[in-house]
């Protein structure tokens, strides 16, 4: 079967917020813009040298992948999709067990509700000792204002320790905090 036409691909290394709390690993995002309205998103997690991921809690795959809140919490993979001229934002999650939500923001941080109009995403997690790979398609066209327009987009992930610390990675840090929220640190596509 031919693949779409594509009409952006970006491939970026997230950095963590912290490196001292943070795990020996290399950590990435793949995005690809389709032009039929698709927006895939690949999430590369790698540990460094001949180490292995066994310090990482990942979920384990759910027999059924859920919509649920609060993913953020464990382990969980990011995207932030916004137009330039809007403050409105959406925000996706997505957990190595499948589990998903997105939700749209009316401005900064304010008016979070889950996005009543998606379609559940393609979420294929691959797992080995030493790597893991979260692939997802979104088909935006049931909410995305202009699927010709490609978005500024924040990808971020959240990973949980064995000893329950978080450590906070994206493409760049621009607060005294961790915020995948900054619009400063979203890439145009």
């Amino acid at each position: 079967m031919a693949r779409q036409a594509v009409m952006v691909r970006q491939v970026c290394t997230l950095v963590p917020f912290d490196p001292a709390c943070s795990p020996d690993l290399l950590v990435s995002a793949e995005v690809i813009w389709r032009k039929d309205g698709v927006l895939e998103l690949s999430y590369g997690l790698r540990s460094k040298a001949d180490g292995s991921l066994s310090d990482v809690l990942l979920q384990p795959s759910a027999q059924t992948p859920q919509r649920q809140d609060q993913l953020w919490t464990h382990c969980c993979f990011e995207a932030f999709l916004t137009l330039p001229d809007q403050q409105n934002y959406w925000e996706l999650n997505i957990s190595p067990a499948g589990d998903w939500n997105l939700y749209s923001l009316e401005n900064y941080r304010q008016g979070q509700k889950a996005e009543a109009s998606v379609q559940s995403p393609r979420v294929n997690v691959q797992r080995s000792p030493l790597a893991c790979q979260c692939d997802v398609q979104l088909d935006l066209r049931p909410w995305w204002p202009d699927v010709f327009k490609a978005p500024l987009l924040g990808l971020a992930v959240v990973l949980e320790r064995s000893d329950a610390s978080l450590s906070y990675w994206a493409t760049r840090h621009h607060q005294e905090v961790a915020d995948f929220h900054d619009r400063r640190s979203f890439l145009q596509l």
